[in-house]
């Protein structure tokens, strides 16, 4: 029975369920709560509060010139100053600039060979859109998830010109080949860096079940599918992850623990809400549990304390593991298979076997006590399937995740997406991720 009851009162603070499931709108999961913030704006956060340019890069001017006084009197020929200045932000009207390139054609005096002009190298059709229409797709359809019909109707409001579906696709594989240097050097930045997060979620692609894969850190961002979730995605995409020297944090799936040559980390919060689940059981060690490892998380970024493997610190962990052996129900023996264990035990019996991991964010000072950096990078992908509700291709997978790798780091790092991809398929060499993790 209390098996049953523990899974109808799963939500999302207690379990992995998404906060979507929740039957009833949850209050504020006060969670991890925000360190030494007060509300509002930070002290040094730079803002985005509209401002009035110089007069120097105004584009227009309208000069508001009173013409006649009150008496009658004629004022146009009066001596006037500014008395003040309201400046209007806003767009012109869209429209297509259509250039024209016209080759010309002469024989050589000398030798009579004919000579012809040469079109620039991104100009290969007698008609086709610009590098400024090819990127404004590819944004539109990976990083605001705009679907081929909503892209079509976009332009055809603004531009009267509406573009077909079968250009978008061939705008998006010159996309996606032309951020292959761009990609790679992701990918040995990653392989660099001292931290890294991994994680995995589910996407439909031709209507079956796939993964979508990720390998973070602050700068960047690398998403693959596969068809598998295990050991096999990484074999397959990025075999070298198995070298990889740095910490690895995740989420304690089994796969990850292949990585022998990284360190490991876990993800503080999902232990938090487990051990919330064994709260609401009345487990007494749970509470200690989870207000020793607040209690941590707190030291280490309120007072930038970290502890050592001789702390006191880490006896109290030792021992709140200890109290809950005795207090979990011990294991029961089975006919057949492995012994029955309660969900309490076989959380207290992975505390204690990665208790290293757990608490690595309080024995290396860049490891994050969470791995929130690769679900909001995962996050994305749930958004781009409400609207498509799948990948139609495996092709048209990848090709996301590669350009929605793409984007992220340059977002990460600051650049403008639109400038750097515009570069890209323009054909000029990048600088774009010149920052070494």
């Amino acid at each position: 029975m209390a098996v049953l009851e523990g899974r109808l009162n799963q939500n999302s603070k207690n379990s992995s369920k998404p906060p979507s499931t929740d039957q009833h709108k949850a209050k504020r999961n006060p969670g991890i709560p925000k360190v030494n913030k007060a509300r509002g704006g930070q002290s040094g956060h730079k803002g985005d509060t509209l401002k009035m340019v110089s007069i120097e890069e105004v584009d227009e001017i309208s000069e508001l010139k009173p013409d006649r006084c009150s008496c009658g009197k004629r004022l146009l020929r009066q001596a006037m100053e500014i008395q003040a200045r309201r400046q209007v932000f806003d767009i012109p009207d869209p429209k297509l600039q259509v250039k024209e390139y016209q080759q010309y054609r002469c024989h050589c005096p000398s030798c009579g060979q004919l000579n012809l002009g040469s079109f620039p190298c991104e100009v290969s059709a007698p008609v086709q859109y610009g590098v400024g229409v090819q990127t404004l797709v590819s944004v539109l359809n990976v990083k605001y998830h705009l679907s081929y019909q909503h892209i079509e109707e976009l332009f055809k409001d603004l531009y009267d010109q509406p573009i077909n579906a079968s250009t978008i696709q061939s705008v998006l594989v010159k996309a996606d080949s032309s951020i292959d240097p761009v990609v790679e050097q992701i990918k040995s930045n990653l392989l660099k860096s001292t931290v890294c997060h991994a994680d995995e979620t589910g996407v439909r692609i031709a209507s079956d079940r796939h993964w979508l894969h990720v390998l973070c850190n602050e700068e960047y961002t690398f998403l693959y599918p596969h068809e598998k979730r295990g050991k096999a995605a990484i074999k397959d995409r990025f075999a070298e992850l198995y070298n990889y020297k740095g910490v690895m944090v995740h989420d304690c799936w089994a796969s990850y623990w292949s990585l022998s040559s990284s360190r490991h980390a876990l993800c503080n919060p999902h232990l938090l809400r487990e051990l919330t689940a064994q709260k609401e059981l009345d487990r007494k060690w749970a509470t200690q549990m989870h207000e020793f490892l607040l209690k941590l998380y707190y030291e280490k970024y309120n007072k930038r304390v970290l502890i050592t493997l001789q702390s006191q610190e880490w006896l109290a962990y030792k021992n709140i593991c200890k109290q809950a052996l005795e207090e979990e129900p011990p294991p029961i023996e089975a006919a057949r298979g492995k012994a029955k264990k309660t969900k309490g035990r076989n959380l207290v019996e992975r505390l204690l076997k990665y208790q290293t991991e757990v608490l690595r964010f309080v024995l290396e000072e860049n490891v994050p006590f969470s791995n929130n950096l690769a679900e909001r990078d995962l996050r994305p992908i749930k958004g781009k399937q409400k609207i498509a509700g799948c990948f139609r291709t495996w092709e048209g997978a990848n090709r996301y995740a590669r350009l929605a790798s793409v984007f992220s780091s340059w977002r990460k790092q600051k650049f403008n997406i639109f400038d750097e991809l515009k570069a890209l398929l323009a054909g000029n060499r990048f600088y774009f991720l010149a920052s070494q993790t």
